[in-house]
């Protein structure tokens, strides 16, 4: 095998885990904003809620995205899933960025917390309890 096919297969190995892995996050974290909106039209639910239920449903969104990375990788799985989780919370900086054009810094900090470190710690979870 020549050294340019062995580095581009080296990427496909990384990259196609990964972008399935954001698809399906970005898919069930999609799912879940939609689904809370329908909760919050049936019922009153306050101001202060709005903010944990959206970071909760982008923490499933992510976890989701990890395992299908760990899935589809076999390998590196803990790395992959962390990878993964970040890359989603830049998609989603960049894009409140874009529609809002603010920031708010411990908003943002609380987010890459959990988009980051919610893949790798319900993998080893899911491993340990259910497999």
């Amino acid at each position: 095998m020549k050294p340019q096919e062995s580095r581009l297969n080296r990427w496909k190995t990384w990259l196609v885990p990964l972008f399935a892995g954001m698809g399906i996050g970005a898919i069930c974290g999609t799912l879940l904003l939609l689904l809370i909106a329908a909760l919050i039209q049936k019922v009153d639910v306050p101001q202060g809620a709005l903010a944990p239920l959206a970071v909760s449903a982008a923490g499933i969104g992510a976890f989701a995205g990890g395992l299908t990375t760990a899935l589809c990788a076999r390998r590196r799985g803990l790395m992959m899933g962390a990878i993964c989780g970040g890359l989603l919370y830049a998609v989603l900086l960049l894009t409140g960025l874009l529609c809002t054009g603010v920031i708010d810094l411990g908003y943002a900090m609380i987010k890459v917390a959990v988009l980051t470190l919610c893949p790798p710690v319900f993998l080893v979870l899911f491993i340990a309890f259910i497999l």
